[in-house]
Protein backbone atom coordinates (compact mmCIF):
# COMPACT_ATOMS: atom_id res chain seq x y z
CA UNK A 1 0.00 0.00 0.00
CA UNK A 2 2.85 2.38 0.82
CA UNK A 3 4.45 1.74 -2.61
CA UNK A 4 1.14 2.53 -4.31
CA UNK A 5 0.85 5.84 -2.44
CA UNK A 6 4.41 6.83 -3.39
CA UNK A 7 3.79 5.87 -7.04
CA UNK A 8 0.55 7.86 -7.08
CA UNK A 9 2.33 10.87 -5.56
CA UNK A 10 5.07 10.72 -8.21
CA UNK A 11 2.46 10.42 -10.97
CA UNK A 12 0.59 13.45 -9.68
CA UNK A 13 3.81 15.49 -9.59
CA UNK A 14 4.84 14.38 -13.10
CA UNK A 15 1.43 14.86 -14.76
CA UNK A 16 1.86 18.58 -15.58
CA UNK A 17 4.96 17.71 -17.61
CA UNK A 18 3.01 15.63 -20.13
CA UNK A 19 1.05 17.36 -22.88
CA UNK A 20 -0.50 20.10 -20.83
CA UNK A 21 1.59 22.99 -22.09
CA UNK A 22 0.40 25.89 -24.20
CA UNK A 23 1.42 26.09 -27.84
CA UNK A 24 4.19 28.50 -28.72
CA UNK A 25 3.22 31.36 -30.96
CA UNK A 26 5.28 31.98 -34.09
CA UNK A 27 7.86 34.76 -34.27
CA UNK A 28 6.48 38.02 -35.62
CA UNK A 29 8.83 37.79 -38.60
CA UNK A 30 6.72 34.86 -39.85
CA UNK A 31 3.50 36.78 -39.19
CA UNK A 32 4.96 39.78 -41.04
CA UNK A 33 5.79 37.61 -44.06
CA UNK A 34 2.19 36.37 -44.16
CA UNK A 35 0.80 39.91 -43.78
CA UNK A 36 2.98 41.24 -46.59
CA UNK A 37 1.83 38.42 -48.85
CA UNK A 38 -1.83 39.20 -48.11
CA UNK A 39 -1.63 42.91 -48.88
CA UNK A 40 0.00 45.10 -51.52
CA UNK A 41 3.11 45.52 -49.36
CA UNK A 42 1.06 47.40 -46.78
CA UNK A 43 0.55 50.33 -49.12
CA UNK A 44 0.48 53.71 -47.43
CA UNK A 45 2.71 52.44 -44.60
CA UNK A 46 6.40 52.16 -43.87
CA UNK A 47 8.09 49.90 -41.37
CA UNK A 48 8.86 51.49 -38.03
CA UNK A 49 11.16 50.65 -35.16
CA UNK A 50 11.32 51.12 -31.39
CA UNK A 51 11.39 54.90 -31.79
CA UNK A 52 8.18 54.77 -33.83
CA UNK A 53 6.53 52.59 -31.18
CA UNK A 54 7.44 55.17 -28.56
CA UNK A 55 6.41 58.14 -30.73
CA UNK A 56 3.06 56.80 -31.93
CA UNK A 57 1.94 54.69 -28.96
CA UNK A 58 4.09 55.79 -26.02
CA UNK A 59 5.31 52.21 -25.53
CA UNK A 60 8.88 51.10 -24.85
CA UNK A 61 9.91 48.27 -27.17
CA UNK A 62 12.13 46.72 -24.46
CA UNK A 63 9.06 46.02 -22.31
CA UNK A 64 7.68 43.51 -24.83
CA UNK A 65 8.72 40.20 -26.30
CA UNK A 66 8.40 41.38 -29.91
CA UNK A 67 6.81 44.25 -31.79
CA UNK A 68 6.00 44.84 -35.44
CA UNK A 69 4.98 48.36 -36.40
CA UNK A 70 4.11 49.99 -39.70
CA UNK A 71 3.37 53.71 -39.60
CA UNK A 72 1.77 56.15 -42.07
CA UNK A 73 4.01 56.88 -45.06
CA UNK A 74 3.09 60.58 -44.98
CA UNK A 75 1.31 62.96 -42.66
CA UNK A 76 -2.03 62.73 -44.54
CA UNK A 77 -2.19 58.92 -44.24
CA UNK A 78 -3.73 57.16 -41.28
CA UNK A 79 -2.92 53.59 -42.33
CA UNK A 80 -0.90 51.81 -39.69
CA UNK A 81 -0.33 48.36 -38.29
CA UNK A 82 0.77 47.22 -34.85
CA UNK A 83 1.39 43.62 -33.84
CA UNK A 84 2.88 43.25 -30.39
CA UNK A 85 3.68 40.13 -28.41
CA UNK A 86 3.60 40.78 -24.67
CA UNK A 87 5.60 39.04 -21.97
CA UNK A 88 2.72 39.01 -19.53
CA UNK A 89 -1.03 38.97 -20.34
CA UNK A 90 -1.48 41.86 -17.90
CA UNK A 91 0.42 44.05 -20.40
CA UNK A 92 -2.39 43.62 -22.93
CA UNK A 93 -4.54 46.18 -21.08
CA UNK A 94 -1.74 48.77 -21.26
CA UNK A 95 -1.20 48.19 -24.98
CA UNK A 96 -4.93 48.27 -25.66
CA UNK A 97 -5.21 51.61 -23.85
CA UNK A 98 -2.30 52.97 -25.93
CA UNK A 99 -4.04 51.82 -29.14
CA UNK A 100 -7.34 53.42 -28.06
CA UNK A 101 -5.52 56.66 -27.23
CA UNK A 102 -3.70 56.67 -30.60
CA UNK A 103 -6.91 56.06 -32.53
CA UNK A 104 -8.76 58.81 -30.62
CA UNK A 105 -5.94 61.30 -31.23
CA UNK A 106 -5.90 60.48 -34.95
CA UNK A 107 -9.68 60.89 -35.18
CA UNK A 108 -9.45 64.25 -33.45
CA UNK A 109 -6.65 65.35 -35.79
CA UNK A 110 -8.56 64.48 -38.97
CA UNK A 111 -12.05 65.41 -37.81
CA UNK A 112 -13.56 68.16 -39.95
CA UNK A 113 -11.26 67.94 -42.96
CA UNK A 114 -10.34 64.28 -43.56
CA UNK A 115 -13.58 62.28 -43.93
CA UNK A 116 -11.83 59.37 -45.68
CA UNK A 117 -9.21 59.17 -42.94
CA UNK A 118 -11.87 59.34 -40.21
CA UNK A 119 -13.82 56.55 -41.94
CA UNK A 120 -10.70 54.34 -41.93
CA UNK A 121 -10.06 55.16 -38.27
CA UNK A 122 -13.68 54.26 -37.43
CA UNK A 123 -13.30 50.88 -39.16
CA UNK A 124 -10.04 49.77 -37.59
CA UNK A 125 -9.44 46.09 -36.79
CA UNK A 126 -8.33 44.88 -33.37
CA UNK A 127 -7.71 41.32 -32.24
CA UNK A 128 -5.93 39.54 -29.41
CA UNK A 129 -4.76 35.96 -29.92
CA UNK A 130 -2.96 34.46 -26.93
CA UNK A 131 -0.34 36.98 -25.86
CA UNK A 132 -0.27 38.82 -29.20
CA UNK A 133 -2.27 41.96 -30.01
CA UNK A 134 -3.13 43.10 -33.55
CA UNK A 135 -4.28 46.62 -34.48
CA UNK A 136 -4.68 47.89 -38.03
CA UNK A 137 -6.07 50.96 -39.77
CA UNK A 138 -6.14 50.29 -43.51
CA UNK A 139 -8.51 49.69 -46.41
CA UNK A 140 -7.25 46.06 -46.13
CA UNK A 141 -7.65 45.92 -42.33
CA UNK A 142 -10.17 43.07 -42.33
CA UNK A 143 -8.05 40.94 -44.68
CA UNK A 144 -4.94 41.67 -42.63
CA UNK A 145 -6.70 40.70 -39.39
CA UNK A 146 -7.84 37.39 -40.90
CA UNK A 147 -4.31 36.77 -42.16
CA UNK A 148 -2.90 37.54 -38.72
CA UNK A 149 -5.24 35.03 -37.05
CA UNK A 150 -4.48 32.33 -39.64
CA UNK A 151 -0.75 32.95 -39.36
CA UNK A 152 -0.77 32.65 -35.57
CA UNK A 153 -2.86 29.47 -35.67
CA UNK A 154 -1.01 27.71 -38.52
CA UNK A 155 2.41 28.34 -37.01
CA UNK A 156 1.59 27.17 -33.48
Amino acid sequence: MKKFAVLLFILILALPCFGCHSAEQPPLSQVETDLLAASQNLSGMEKGDGKALKRYYGLNINDYQEALIYVPANYMDVSELLVIKVNDPAQLDLVEAAVDNRNAMQQESFDGYGPEQVALLDNYEFKIVGNTLFYCVSPDASTLKDTFVKSIKKNQ
